[in-house]
């Protein structure tokens, strides 16, 4: 067996990359960019008010305060998506919403709340400084500057800052299609009726459900019975796609046809079992350049898997910066009864008390019980020469969530 670095390693080794495509604005929220995004213009384009009140010369207000208010006449009331048409000369003010441009002559806006208006005139109550409450041209962006890299998955604030930009299509990286197939005679969809010995598949909902949160598009092709010809004939189909995910078979049981099937179909197998609890029984190859993971059929051992080797795949296909799930240092509350010699992945509830992060064991850690990851943040990380974590020890915690990173949490 190999190790869970090692495994990772072979994984983002040879991974092709996807070609990109153009997406409308408004559909590229969480897709990864796949070329440079420059400012073609200034933002904000011109000099403008940050506040709702009265654009001034800072000198005729310097002396200004409460007890002793300055006095200045209100030549115009500029509101948002109309210009200035007189200029602030001593002694004056014009009343400005926020986002007005700022008129000629004004170079600070004093808010609305340190100001009275008495008829034509306001009384200015604070004084300010020279650009105070103004934004001035650029301030945001400027024209040629580089303001997004490929690489980057797309963010709320990021689509906002291209729609200010006046981009309406979006050059990104293709979404990876990835086959999902689940073998085993036991298995029924769900909502239909279970006979003796069957069990739901849950396994592929779990699965599509991790694509789909990885960016990528799931194809469901359904449960594949452990007959050699349906097998051969279902990976067949599922190397039509980017990637081909299988869940079971590839143990070593009287039934298990996944890696005999998927070599005879010429997928170069890269390894089989990895020193990990759980999801040992994993393999990984590429089939003319298509990589393909035999995950196994318990339904943690599967989710598991994807989180540790597929998702960074996903990711680096379509060129994210980030491949990684985000990991912590955390310290554990309770003792925690590790597997010697093997890479264990504990489902466990991550807290924080500040800066701090707490973990402890869901409960148990049998692979087919997927109420432990549901009811879970993260996975603590124990390392093979370790049986025992004592309480109080700092472990590594995988994030089950939130954003991701560059560095591999193990």
């Amino acid at each position: 067996m190999i190790s869970v670095r090692q495994a990772l390693e072979i994984v983002l080794r040879d991974l092709p990359r996807l070609g990109s495509e153009e997406v409308p604005l408004r559909a590229s929220h969480r897709r990864v960019l796949a070329a440079p995004i420059r400012a073609a213009r200034d933002v904000p384009p011109f000099r403008n008010s940050a506040m709702d009140g009265y654009a001034v010369r800072a000198t005729d207000v310097s002396t200004a305060s409460p007890s002793s208010p300055v006095a200045l006449s209100v030549l115009e009331v500029i509101g948002a998506g109309s210009v200035p048409t007189r200029p602030v000369e001593p002694g004056t003010a014009t009343k400005i919403m926020t986002g007005s441009p700022l008129p000629t002559g004004a170079d600070a806006v004093v808010r609305v709340e340190d100001t009275q208006e008495l008829d034509a005139r306001v009384s200015i109550r604070a004084a300010v400084a020279a650009g105070t409450n103004v934004r001035e041209p650029g301030e945001d962006m400027h024209a040629g500057d580089t303001v997004l890299n490929p690489g980057r998955t797309l963010r709320p604030a990021d689509v906002g800052l291209l729609a200010s930009l006046g981009i309406t299509a979006v050059r990104v990286a293709r979404r990876p299609r990835v086959a999902i197939l689940t073998t085993g005679n036991e298995l029924v969809e769900p909502g239909d009726p279970l006979g003796p010995g069957q069990i739901v598949n849950s396994n592929a909902y779990t699965l599509a459900a991790a694509v789909e949160e990885g960016g990528a598009e799931p194809i469901m092709l359904g449960i594949v019975r452990d007959q050699p010809e349906e097998i051969r004939a279902a990976f067949a189909d599922a190397f039509t796609a980017d990637m081909v995910l299988s869940t079971g078979g590839v143990s070593v049981g009287t039934f298990d046809f996944v890696r005999r099937t998927l070599s005879e179909l010429g997928y170069q197998e890269r390894f089989w079992k990895v020193a990990q609890k759980p999801g040992k029984p994993v393999t990984f190859g590429l089939r003319e350049g298509t990589p393909a993971f035999g995950l196994p059929g318990n339904p943690v051992s599967s989710l598991v898997c994807f989180y540790v080797y597929v998702l960074p795949a996903l990711r680096t296909m379509m060129g994210t910066e980030r491949v990684y799930l985000p990991s912590v240092e955390a310290t554990v509350t309770t003792d925690v009864s590790t597997a010697a010699g093997l890479t264990e992945f504990v489902r466990c509830v991550v807290t924080r008390d500040g800066g701090h992060y707490q973990v402890r064991p869901t409960g148990s850690q049998s692979s087919g019980v997927l109420s432990s990851l549901s009811s879970g943040e993260g996975l603590l990380v124990a390392p093979p020469e370790e049986e025992r974590i004592a309480r109080g020890s700092r472990a590594r915690v995988i994030l089950l969530g939130g954003d991701s990173s560059t560095e591999p949490p193990l």
